[in-house]
């Protein structure tokens, strides 16, 4: 059985230097569908690298939450099973859609895995965080981005919840609470961007 390694330069992106060792976790497969056989150490894992995400932003850490651990299972399976991604530029969640084994590194370079999903939504950041003209950092409120949400100082808990598809893709879902705000004056309360 082979195994995806989450490599030490995800840590070292997010800033994290707590770690020394990187998590081994099981690839998804279509031949497998349904929820991941490590989706505990997946959602540890999502936890621990969000929070330290959220830690160079300037936010508390999150704590998980069984509701909303559970809200974002079925929609996650929901995903799954039907290939229709719900989503809401104002939503109060996170989504997304990975290949399980894909031959196309260039157009996805994560890892299909909730940790994975966490780090593709740091990529946002450079688009909502950046004023090169001053030299300072503002931010472009017209919707609700990932990355915001998951750095949103506001939010005290979340859940994650994956699944994997008969056609091999692995969805992922993460719920926060309180959710972002699509207000601008919150907005630049709540998210902190750091150069």
């Amino acid at each position: 059985m082979s195994t995806i390694l989450l490599s030490v330069a995800l840590l070292a992106l997010i800033g994290c230097s707590c770690a020394t060792t990187p998590l081994i976790l099981e690839p998804c497969s279509g031949a497998k569908p349904g929820i991941p056989a490590d989706i505990v150490a997946q959602r540890g894992a999502a936890l621990f690298y969000g929070n330290e995400y959220r830690r160079r932003h300037g936010a508390k850490p999150l704590t998980v939450d069984p509701t909303l651990k559970a809200e974002a299972q079925k929609e996650a399976e929901y995903m799954a099973r039907t290939g229709i991604m719900r989503f809401s530029a104002y939503s109060t969640g996170n989504l997304a859609r990975f290949p399980c084994d894909s031959g196309i590194k260039t157009m996805y370079p994560i890892e299909p895995t909730i940790p994975g999903a966490v780090f593709w939504w740091t990529f946002e950041l450079p688009f909502h965080c950046r004023n090169l003209a001053v030299n300072e950092s503002i931010i472009v409120v017209d919707s609700i981005a990932s990355f915001s949400r998951m750095v949103w100082k506001g939010s005290e808990k979340v859940g994650y919840g994956a699944a994997v598809s008969a056609d091999g893709y692995i969805y992922v879902v993460a719920k926060y609470s309180p959710p972002a705000s699509k207000d601008p004056d919150a907005t630049l309360k709540n998210v902190q961007c750091v150069p």
